[in-house]
């Protein structure tokens, strides 16, 4: 791995709260920081933290880089949050951390899981880049056309299980936390 991986929080929890100031991240995270996402997820009945709940800090060197979370549910690993250090966007550190979470997801997360779904927000113009450069498929159903968030799709072969899946209410939604 070309990333050095910890859990939040960490050391440098302090330094990721003030990326929260952004109003970029504020927009693509449901609560005002991810102190408040984090104990969402600490606080559930559906999620154990290591377990199938996960928080990491990609360090380069001594440096932050970004906060990854993901989620495993019904074999399927959601990338819940992805917030690249503010002084480090636009530099291809956003598809070098969600191509490196995907390669090594057994090692960082111990999910042999391959299948990965990304929820982007409608509007979320860069996040939607990225998901379709890292080969990300968006999947909707006419039922959705209304919704501002919408669920991206790695590998696309495996958009129709996906699906199926959520047709069965196997997924994360609102509706399970």
């Amino acid at each position: 791995m070309h990333f050095t991986w910890i859990d939040y929080p960490a050391q440098y929890k302090d330094a990721i709260e003030t990326w929260c100031d952004d109003p970029v991240i504020r927009f693509a995270l449901d609560s005002d920081s991810v102190k408040t996402e984090h104990q969402w997820y600490l606080d559930s009945d559906s999620f154990a933290y290591n377990r199938n709940y996960f928080c990491k800090i990609a360090l380069d060197g001594e440096t932050p880089v970004a906060l990854l979370m993901l989620a495993i549910r019904g074999g399927i690993v959601y990338l819940d949050t992805l917030i690249v250090n503010p002084a480090l966007r636009n530099r291809g550190y956003g598809a070098r951390i969600v191509a490196e979470a995907i390669e090594n997801a057994e090692r960082l997360i111990g999910s042999r899981d391959n299948v990965f779904v990304a929820q982007i927000h409608k509007d979320n113009e860069i996040s939607k880049k990225l998901a379709h450069k890292l080969g990300f498929h968006f999947i909707y159903t006419d039922a959705e056309a209304n919704d501002d968030w919408f669920d991206w799709v790695y590998p696309a072969s495996a958009a129709k299980d996906v699906l199926a899946l959520r047709d069965a209410g196997n997924e994360i939604a609102e509706e399970n936390f």
